[in-house]
């Protein structure tokens, strides 16, 4: 991993995007924007170099940039869970928003129901010109 580097008040995090995808980074900024002024620039193929500076001039570059990357840590922790717990969460929502509301519940299955008869129409229109196009001439 490459150092910090300090500079003029600034703090340089290098940020693998490999590990901490852009997304990430950007949340993870977002945190800080009350205390830290920000400025991404691209490193490499697969980094992101994070500059920082503190808004108030007493704040410990080093501390800030700990920080960062405890919060890049969790950002990318909130995503994968998001990402892996997705499903789940869909499927709670919906029972909570069916039980508070049966009426919904019965409105889905109608527009369910209507969807299939239309496309089993659909299907049967098709397949009788198919029929139709296939048959010879009829001869005279």
């Amino acid at each position: 991993m490459k150092k910090l580097l300090q500079t003029a008040g600034w703090v340089r995090l290098p940020v693998q995007t490999a590990v901490y995808p852009v997304q990430t980074i950007y949340s993870a900024g977002y945190v800080f924007l009350d205390r830290a002024y920000f400025y991404l620039e691209p490193d490499g193929k697969n980094a992101v170099s994070v500059w920082m500076s503190p808004k108030k001039k007493t704040d410990d570059l080093e501390l800030l940039a700990k920080e960062f990357y405890q919060e890049l840590l969790n950002y990318a922790h909130y995503f994968i869970s998001l990402k892996s717990n997705g499903d789940h969460v869909r499927l709670l929502l919906q029972r909570a928003l069916f039980s508070a509301a049966p009426s919904l519940v019965k409105e889905a299955e109608e527009r369910e129901i209507q969807q299939l008869i239309k496309e089993l129409e659909q299907e049967d229109l098709s397949a009788s010109k198919k029929k139709q196009s296939k048959k010879p001439p009829a001869s005279t």
